[in-house]
């Protein structure tokens, strides 16, 4: 906690959590170790250490705990998905500062030997925790519990070496390096260690796969193009890493997807109804508006319609003016010629004739 409490000396200021709902926890990779290794030394120096998990703690001595974490860390008003955060972290932390107790406590053959001359440093000025802890890790059932966890992580067909680093900050980062496919990539990092057969042939079944992906990408581009500057489907690499394992392992129950810790989870049962329903409704929402903008279209439609039968009809009418004021001009033309009179009459404007005969006149 030395760098976090000189950050308040030098700012004046406590340290806020930025919260992503991608990690489920602090922003960056950075915070999230910042505040992992601050709930350590907190729990390391001001919890006591008799209770078998966080979560048997009473409130007010968690409240007690969380108090000297506010002394960098600004928890004021802070949202319940930060609490939450802080609540899993503090969990975990206390988890393995137990399990490392528990490791102190073994090396020494005689229980009775290590409560009397094994407790730990840390622990000097809290002799009652010691001896709790010595009762509690020699309890059958406590036994019976430890050799069961043992016998499950011996079991592990794949072991990860990621450390307490959880695994959406190592796929983030792979992300911002500009990786096609993060998840393989990260699978490799976690998995992937000289003289684990079963992870590298994992990993060379992932690469196979992307291979084949990436040329059905590129097989439809000019020839000069580069891999680089193929499109992949955004999620083409979750979905080659849970079709790896689910074809070696078999499709696991839940949420969780092998090999992926908790940066990807599977949706499933009322969470995925819940998305189905959301997308539905929004599918619904969506061709309601469209009837709506069809209705008024075809609306202007019928009116513009109308306008031009309208319009049509009017120049009709007055085209059959046109027709009938021309024969009543020609009527009295003729009137006139037959009565002999001299009546000098404008010449029409007419155009060329399309002939070269000459006009006959009308006989008389």
């Amino acid at each position: 906690m030395l760098k976090e409490a000189q950050s308040v000396r030098l700012t004046g200021s406590r340290i806020k959590i930025e919260y992503d709902p991608r990690h489920r926890g602090a922003a960056t990779s950075q915070q999230h170790n910042s505040i992992a290794s601050s709930c350590g030394v907190v729990i390391k120096k001001n919890c006591p250490m008799q209770w078998e998990s966080w979560a048997e703690i009473p409130e007010e001595t968690k409240k007690l705990v969380r108090e000297n974490l506010s002394v960098n860390f600004d928890l004021d008003d802070i949202s319940p998905e930060v609490m939450a955060y802080l609540e899993d972290t503090l969990a975990n932390r206390y988890k393995h500062w137990k399990n490392y107790l528990h490791t102190h406590f073994k090396r020494w053959d005689d229980p009775e030997f290590a409560r009397l001359h094994g407790c730990p440093t840390e622990l000097q000025d809290r002799p009652e925790d010691w001896e709790w802890l010595c009762k509690h890790f020699t309890d059958p059932k406590f036994v019976k519990k430890s050799i069961a966890g043992k016998i499950a992580r011996d079991s592990k067909t794949l072991l990860h070496h990621s450390g307490s680093k959880p695994f959406s900050y190592r796929l983030e980062a792979r992300r911002q390096e500009g990786s096609k496919f993060p998840e393989i990539d990260m699978f490799e990092d976690v998995y992937v260690r000289p003289g684990d057969e079963i992870a590298k042939q994992l990993h060379d079944a992932m690469v196979e796969q992307r291979t084949t992906v990436l040329q059905e990408a590129t097989s439809q581009l000019p020839p000069e193009t580069l891999i680089e500057d193929a499109t992949i489907p955004e999620d083409a690499g979750f979905q080659i890493l849970t079709n790896v394992m689910d074809q070696n392992f078999g499709l696991r129950p839940g949420k969780v997807v092998r090999g992926m810790g908790k940066a990807r989870v599977r949706e499933t049962g009322a969470s995925s109804s819940r998305s189905n329903t959301g997308e539905v409704s929004a599918l619904k929402e969506e061709v309601t508006t469209l009837k709506g903008q069809l209705a008024v279209q075809s609306e202007q439609m019928r009116a513009r319609d109308k306008q031009m039968r309208a319009q049509g009809e009017q120049i009709k009418a007055q085209g059959e003016q046109v027709k009938a004021y021309a024969g009543h001009m020609r009527d009295l033309v003729r009137a006139i010629q037959m009565s002999g009179l001299q009546i000098s009459l404008p010449v029409p404007d007419l155009p060329t004739p399309s002939t070269s005969e000459p006009l006959c006149p009308t006989d008389t």
